[in-house]
C-alpha cells in the first residue's frame, strides 16, 4: 500500500499518468514488433546448404518493404535502404527509455513501492506485460487520485 498522496501533487501526477499510458502502449508495441523481427531473423531456412534468416528491409532493391536473407551476421544484406529490424530494436531501446522515465515519475509522485517500480518496468521487456501493468497500474493510481479529492479529467 503506498502512502497518502499530497493533493498539491494531483495535477502532475495526472501528467505523469497520461505519459504513463501512452508510453506503456507505444513500447509495448514496439516490443512485439522486435520480437516479431527477432523470429524472422532466428527462422533457419536452410538454402543451398547455409542456413538463412531473415531481416526486414525497407526502400532496398527489392521494393518498398521486402524480406532480405540474413547469412553469417549480416553478409549479403542489400547494400541500400533501411534495415527496419535495426531500426526498430534501436526505436524500442529509446522508447523503453521513455517508458523507464515515467514509470519513475508514476513511481515518485503515487509514492509506490520499489517492487512494483520494478514490476512495471519489466513491462518494457516482457512482451504484453506493458498492457497489463498499464491496466491494472492506472486504475490503482486513478483510485488512490480520487481517493486524495482528485475531479479533474484523466
Amino acid at each position: 500500500m503506498s502512502r497518502p498522496l499530497n493533493p498539491a501533487s494531483l495535477p502532475a501526477i495526472s501528467k505523469a499518468l497520461k505519459l504513463y499510458k501512452v508510453s506503456s502502449f507505444i513500447t509495448g508495441g514496439f516490443l512485439l514488433l522486435l520480437m516479431a523481427t527477432w523470429a524472422l531473423r532466428r527462422l533457419e531456412v536452410v538454402t543451398n546448404g547455409a542456413t538463412v534468416g531473415y531481416d526486414l528491409w525497407a526502400f532496398g532493391p527489392n521494393g518498398l518493404v521486402s524480406l532480405e536473407p540474413y547469412l553469417n551476421e549480416g553478409a549479403g544484406l542489400p547494400e541500400t535502404g533501411l534495415n527496419l529490424t535495426v531500426a526498430i530494436l534501436v526505436l524500442h531501446g529509446w522508447l523503453y527509455v521513455l517508458y523507464l522515465f515515467a514509470d519513475f515519475r508514476m513511481w515518485t509522485l503515487m509514492r509506490w513501492s520499489f517492487l512494483r517500480f520494478l514490476i512495471i518496468a519489466s513491462g518494457g521487456i516482457v512482451p504484453f506485460l506493458s498492457f497489463y501493468t498499464e491496466n491494472r497500474y492506472a486504475k490503482i493510481a486513478e483510485t488512490e487520485m480520487r481517493a486524495a479529492g482528485w475531479a479533474g479529467k484523466n
